[in-house]
């Protein structure tokens, strides 16, 4: 578990780094683009889906793009803060579905995403909005939850690696061009930017 000192200054640095992004001039808009082709990721997050909707089999419990709902700002902050002081991040291989790393407390940047992206959908917001984006920086990938609130941006909720409170996808990708976005996805789609 991180400790809440250690998150509580990354949150303060991270919003002076957002501040400054946001400083840059221009604009960069991120539509979704879903016809993706070579990336090293597709199969393995089509297993995953498959995987994931075949085990949510309570009623009401499965996934819908229709299902209503509300995007939350302050809920997402809360939500995002919690998962970050409850699951500690680990180096490893291979994903775990989401409950597994909520009772182990640990996990890949990827299993941190995923159970945050689960959390937001337990609070009620919308299935479409919600989603992880992996993006590849200095040889290594790295992975994060998204909220898609609108068309052409999404707020980023990173375990750390490069922001402790959520930024803005434009701005992100603005201010750090040698992150490259390898795939974004959800329960029902792939895609990238």
């Amino acid at each position: 578990r991180m400790n809440v000192w250690t998150y509580w200054l990354g949150c303060t640095l991270s919003v002076l780094r957002r501040a400054g992004y946001a400083l840059l001039p221009g604009k960069l808009p991120l539509p979704k683009n879903d016809r993706v082709k070579d990336s090293p990721l597709y199969d393995d997050v089509r297993t995953w889906q498959k995987t994931q909707m075949e085990s949510m089999t309570f009623e009401g419990d499965r996934p819908s793009r229709s299902a209503a709902g509300k995007i939350d700002p302050a809920l997402m902050r809360r939500i995002h803060r919690r998962t970050l002081l409850e699951i500690r991040h680990e180096l490893g291989d291979l994903w775990r579905p989401s409950s597994v790393t909520l009772d182990r407390g640990r996990g890949i940047s990827l299993d941190q995403a995923i159970a945050i992206m689960h959390r937001l959908r337990d609070a009620g917001f919308p299935d479409s909005a919600l989603g992880v984006v992996s993006v590849e920086f200095s040889g290594r990938r790295h992975s994060f939850a998204i909220v898609h609130d609108r068309e052409d941006d999404f707020w980023i909720l990173d375990n750390g690696m490069f922001f402790f409170c959520p930024v803005r996808g434009t701005a992100f990708f603005r201010a750090r061009r040698d992150v490259r976005v390898l795939l974004g996805f959800n329960f029902f789609d792939v895609w990238n930017y």
